[in-house]
């Protein structure tokens, strides 16, 4: 049974996933906490994946829905979700059996907190056998932290439900950062309580919605004109600095893939966006401290 207090709904968006959701539903009806129910929304699946559910997890809740993108998905499964916590898991993740158990613990010694997550890793051999809820690290992740950089995967969220229908939900049409948008308008009213351990596998299907790095480009750009004048929360001086920032971060990535055109595309709209000058400032005062930073951090470790 789900922990006194803690009542968790696990949300499933899945498409076409016959092939990693089994993987997926273990990881957690498997949980060292139980969560109240599993809910999978089939988001207009071609390959049977509702019926495979349907078949084998007869106790997850099976939810059918014309193919709107994950973002309906999750919504879909929010609104029905009778838990006072909204756990993330995508069909083709893992969640180590410890999560829900560790978050739990986590957000009893903190009850102000509305978002918890954790690391992850890509295989689970990657990660410890056993966690220890004495022995854990935390770090708080704020509005303006997030605004920065997308700070972990969708698999590694936990949230309140209330906070969930407060900022409501995901939003469709910036599918491809609709996670990260939606970390940060939840951060705008709860600091994010982020554990620093791998608690979550996270699988890089080159077939998943995310994978296409110029969509998730573009999506980002959507976003962030949402957060600008007039309406709102960040001045059109930081949003020229935050655009400067987020195209060189892009650019390096486009360049480290072997992508000359979205190198291209991308040093061209930062140049028109926020001009050449902001991009070296950031390139040369923000970025390239960050990624040596980072690289000092993997060495150390």
């Amino acid at each position: 049974m789900p922990q006194a207090g803690l009542r968790i709904s696990v949300v499933v968006p899945a498409y076409n996933a016959t092939k990693t959701i089994e993987a997926a539903l273990r990881s957690a009806l498997e949980q060292e906490l139980a969560p109240l129910e599993v809910i999978v929304v089939d988001d207009g699946s071609q390959d049977g994946t509702a019926e495979f559910v349907e078949r084998e997890f007869p106790t997850v809740r099976m939810v059918r829905q014309q193919n709107a993108g994950p973002s309906a998905a999750r919504n879909t499964a929010g609104k029905l979700a009778q838990g006072d916590w909204l756990a993330f898991l995508d069909a083709d993740d893992t969640w180590l059996p410890q999560k829900l158990r560790l978050q739990a613990a986590a957000l009893e010694a903190a009850p102000e907190i509305g978002m918890c997550s954790t690391s992850w890793v890509r295989d689970r051999s990657q990660a410890p056998a056993q966690f220890s809820a004495e022995a854990m690290p935390t770090r708080r992740f704020r509005w303006h932290d997030i605004l920065r950089l997308n700070r972990f995967q969708t698999s590694t969220a936990l949230v309140r439900k209330d906070l969930f229908e407060r900022v409501g939900g995901f939003r469709s049409e910036i599918d491809g950062t609709e996670d990260w948008d939606f970390w940060m308008r939840v951060a705008q009213h709860t600091d994010d309580l982020h554990l620093e351990l791998p608690l979550v596998v996270y699988t890089d299907e080159q077939g998943s919605y995310s994978k296409n790095s110029r969509r998730v480009y573009d999506a980002m750009h959507r976003m962030l004109k949402t957060l600008g004048p007039p309406d709102g929360p960040v001045s059109a001086e930081e949003m020229h600095r935050l655009v400067a920032w987020h195209d060189v971060r892009f650019s390096y990535a486009f360049w480290r893939l072997h992508r000359s055109e979205d190198l291209r595309y991308a040093l061209r709209h930062g140049r028109t966006q926020a001009s050449g000058w902001l991009m070296l400032q950031a390139a040369l005062f923000e970025f390239i401290p960050y990624i040596l930073g980072r690289g000092a951090r993997k060495v150390s470790r």
